[in-house]
């Protein structure tokens, strides 16, 4: 398999992973109803998503770059192999800033939400984490794993058909005599394109 195939499937898949981990909940908490009852309380999920808007939009950079290797050639093909590196580091920085401090993002995240007040102030009492981050970490190295292939191997890889753009030489002899009917009908039986 080339390395031109391997990035096309590495960019679909790394973005549905990242797709994916930041829908599954990442963290959660119970919060009391009443300062110091822990037993009445209600308990508030956060998704990956929730947690890390921005970094939950990257995998989108990372499938739309499917069709930037398409239809680009050369150094507009190393730029679209930096974008979804940046798209890939600014995803695996955020799921390793949840791995190392999960209880300071949850407590960011409680403070951000408007109900937070009502509940016994936002005290952050009992909660938990679940590994769906490390998915997220999984899936952001693979985009700029395979954003930094593009940007090495990119520029040497097909683009799309230039067969039917018209030549230089074709472009000046427009001004020449009109193609007569019956030679435009052979041109065409030959399988050429009689307007070039």
């Amino acid at each position: 398999m080339t390395t031109y195939r391997v990035a096309l499937i590495g960019l679909v898949g790394a973005g549905l992973i990242v797709i994916a981990a930041f829908a599954l909940p990442w963290a959660s908490a119970n919060l009391p109803l009443v300062s110091g009852l822990s037993d009445t309380g209600t308990e508030v999920s956060f998704t990956g998503r929730e947690l890390y808007p921005m970094a939950a939009a990257m995998p989108l950079l990372g499938l739309a770059a499917v069709a930037g290797v398409f239809a680009t050639r050369g150094w507009a093909r190393v730029i679209v192999g930096l974008v979804v590196v940046g798209a890939g580091l600014v995803t695996a920085v955020s799921a390793i800033g949840f791995g190392l401090d999960p209880q300071a993002v949850l407590a960011a995240a409680l403070v951000g939400q408007q109900a937070v007040g009502q509940l016994a102030g936002g005290q952050l009492e009992q909660w938990a984490s679940t590994p769906w981050w490390a998915l997220g970490l999984i899936g952001g190295l693979a985009l700029t794993a395979v954003g930094g292939l593009i940007v090495v191997c990119g520029r040497t890889w097909p683009g799309l058909s230039r067969r039917y753009e018209r030549s230089v030489a074709a472009k000046s002899g427009q001004d020449a005599a009109p193609i007569s009917t019956l030679s435009a009908w052979d041109a065409l039986d030959r399988g050429e394109d009689p307007t070039t």
